[in-house]
């Protein structure tokens, strides 16, 4: 069936009778038959872009992303860049789901078929120990691939796991590995209902310190291996400000941040990119009334997202992933009230 909330989006679509869970089944599956009869050199599959109206399955997929999506219940997630009536889209494809994130003068507009699927507890890796990564750490890069852990917080209940992912983490993954990290393989967890982790208080100064804290009590429970890598990163995403005056905040360099959704669509990638080597410096804003890269450090209201990184910027986070981060440098907490 279809969310409630994009009722309207999918009639608009289909420009046809009222969408029924067949419909919706047959959307699925065409999408589907689309991916399976993709070129092995991952050019474009153009799904009946000849039909003289436009329907639901008006969309082209482009390229499978290098990307894998675990959700909640042992639930898979698949990623592919494409373009949904013209429009840039990126697509995730789960159980008898299927979500589309158009991106749209800077906004992202979701469209989501659901033929059913539910979501169970969350899916935490198994015991081992470890600390976060101290001074002097050394790694060979090319050890590890980047592991992105989301753990939503409980005050974030009426709001789905699948919605948090097509909105706020979908398009700046499809960024990520189609024009940033293009040979990198990404790995994504998304996690509800942790206790001691989900369920923390927070909204002091000293919030991003108190995850950082409850990550090392839990070591003995789950495999963090926040000692072993720099390319393991945790985020707890909230309803309100995890700090005050800010939206988010994350150490530099780091495996930790936090980041509130009652913000720009963007703060993920902000968030997210501090912890990868991006920083304010580099951003721009593009045009007097244009749009903010990922990175800006203070949101206009009059502008829009731009939905990616600076080329500087870019450049940052390829450098980090291959030398990773300054470990003889103070530490640093980007994004604080406090902080430059």
């Amino acid at each position: 069936m279809v969310s409630s909330s994009r009722v309207a989006a999918w009639l608009l679509l289909l420009a046809s009778p009222p969408l029924a869970a067949t419909t919706a089944s047959s959307l699925v599956d065409r999408f589907d038959l689309a991916v399976a009869g993709m070129s092995p050199t991952g050019g474009p599959t153009v799904v009946e872009r000849s039909r003289p109206r436009r329907s639901g399955a008006d969309f082209v997929v482009e390229r499978r992303l290098n990307v894998k999506v675990e959700f909640p219940d042992s639930v898979s997630g698949t990623m592919y860049s494409g373009l949904l009536h013209g429009e840039a889209a990126v697509f995730t494809r789960s159980v008898n789901r299927l979500d589309a994130a158009v991106m749209r003068e800077g906004t992202i507009e979701v469209t989501s078929l659901d033929a059913g699927s539910t979501i169970g507890a969350p899916d935490l890796p198994s015991r081992r120990s470890g600390r976060s990564v101290g001074p002097g750490h050394f790694e060979n890069p090319a050890a590890y691939s980047l592991d992105i852990h989301f753990l939503k917080h409980d005050d974030l209940a009426d709001l789905s796991i699948w919605d948090v992912h097509a909105r706020y983490v979908a398009w700046w993954l499809a960024d990520l590995s189609n024009h940033v990290l293009p040979t990198e393989p990404i790995s994504v967890w998304y996690s509800a209902g942790v206790p001691s982790l989900t369920d923390m208080a927070y909204g002091g100064e000293g919030s991003l310190h108190a995850f950082e804290r409850a990550l090392k009590a839990l070591d003995d429970d789950y495999q963090f291996g926040l000692e072993r890598t720099y390319k393991k990163k945790y985020i707890v995403l909230t309803a309100n400000a995890p700090m005050p005056g800010t939206a988010g905040v994350a150490f530099e360099g780091g495996n930790e941040a936090m980041a509130s959704l009652g913000g720009r669509e963007r703060i993920i990638a902000h968030e997210i990119g501090h912890m990868l080597g991006a920083n304010h410096l580099s951003a721009e804003t593009r045009g007097w009334w244009g749009c903010e890269t990922n990175m800006l450090s203070i949101a206009n209201k009059l502008r829009h997202d731009c939905l990616e990184y600076t080329a500087a910027n870019q450049r940052a986070i390829r450098s980090y992933m291959r030398h990773g981060p300054d470990t003889t440098a103070p530490r640093k907490m980007a994004d604080a009230p406090t902080a430059e």
